[in-house]
């Protein structure tokens, strides 16, 4: 699905239907580079109001490897819930700052959330503190490993739901915030703001976000070495017309917001300095649906060469810019 403009949206809500399930597959590639349990520094850098946007998102598979639309790619990410929890980078804790102060969040907030994983957006949200989220995941698997890392926590105010976003009997008018962390892409998204925004309270949030890796624009060095195993076959068309790509198309997002029915929109970019290793590198990569989808041979060859360039030509390390690109909006 190519970028559109605030011009553009209207139409671009009625084809939703039709065109939101073979295309929205292509922000997935935002959860790519972070790692767990290596070094990060963080800084921050916020645009609030933007219709701009200063990278570009790039999608990698190999030439092999298959294509999938989001239906089959969103089982993908259950198959191995340990291996997800562990490869998948966390957000910034400046997010959930900006976060707390634009919604207003605190110890009464009821909240929702879209998508919900294993816990990466979760749990940060439930620390705020707030009174109680209700945590949509259409996949038991992974929603099983949120719920017994809410258990070694002692959450005890997290009700996870085994339900499609399109199926869960939300209340309407009975939260005071939700959003959805990397999982927006995988519904039809007018659909599914409209149906967020009938479940918030009056003058209350509605956020979404997704991790970024790839400014295609200027890549990197890494980037460059890489493009023989991730260029081509699956990269975003958005690249390739001088447009902003999914997650930093910051005006198509705002756009959507706006007609859904949502004031005072807003969009924040978070960057990150990553390092990782050839091994938390070749986790993180085997978590990705397409990886996962790719011919065990493939995939291996994949997971094996990254590694090797990681260790043989960048130290045994590298380091790589994760951009978190947020968006939130209000319900009047």
């Amino acid at each position: 699905m190519g970028p559109f403009g605030l011009g553009q949206a209207r139409d671009r809500s009625v084809r939703e239907d039709q065109s939101a399930h073979a295309d929205d597959l292509r922000a997935l590639s935002g959860g790519w580079f972070g790692a767990v349990g290596v070094r990060l520094a963080l800084h921050c850098r916020v645009q609030e109001q933007s219709l701009g946007a200063d990278g570009t998102l790039e999608l990698c598979a190999l030439g092999e490897m298959a294509s999938i639309h989001s239906s089959p790619g969103g089982t993908k990410f259950g198959e191995d819930p340990e291996l997800y929890d562990f490869a998948r980078p966390p957000y910034p804790a400046a997010l959930f700052d900006w976060l707390r102060d634009r919604a207003k969040l605190g110890p009464k907030s009821v909240c929702f959330e879209i998508g919900a994983g294993t816990g990466h957006a979760s749990l940060p949200i439930l620390d705020t503190p707030v009174l109680h989220l209700r945590a949509i995941e259409p996949d038991a698997r992974l929603a099983e490993k949120l719920r017994r890392k809410a258990i070694g926590q002692d959450v005890a105010n997290l009700a996870t739901i085994v339900s499609r976003f399109e199926d869960d009997t939300l209340a309407d008018d009975g939260y005071d915030f939700g959003f959805a962390a990397m999982s927006m892409h995988w519904l039809p998204r007018m659909k599914a703001l409209t149906k967020a925004r009938h479940a918030l309270k009056p003058s209350r949030h509605f956020a979404m976000w997704w991790n970024v890796y790839h400014n295609s624009a200027a890549p990197d060095a890494f980037g460059q070495t890489t493009a023989h195993l991730f260029s081509g076959v699956e990269q975003d068309p958005n690249a390739t017309d001088g447009r902003p790509a999914f997650a930093l198309d910051v005006a198509a997002r705002l756009g959507e917001l706006r007609n859904a029915g949502f004031k005072d929109a807003e969009h924040a970019l978070f960057e990150q300095q990553v390092t990782f290793s050839p091994e938390s590198l070749s986790a993180l990569y085997g978590t990705f649906s397409r990886v996962r989808m790719a011919p065990e041979e493939t995939r291996d060859r994949l997971l094996s060469e990254a590694e090797r360039i990681v260790r043989d030509q960048f130290g045994g390390s590298v380091t790589r810019t994760v951009s978190c690109s947020a968006f939130i909006g209000r319900k009047p």
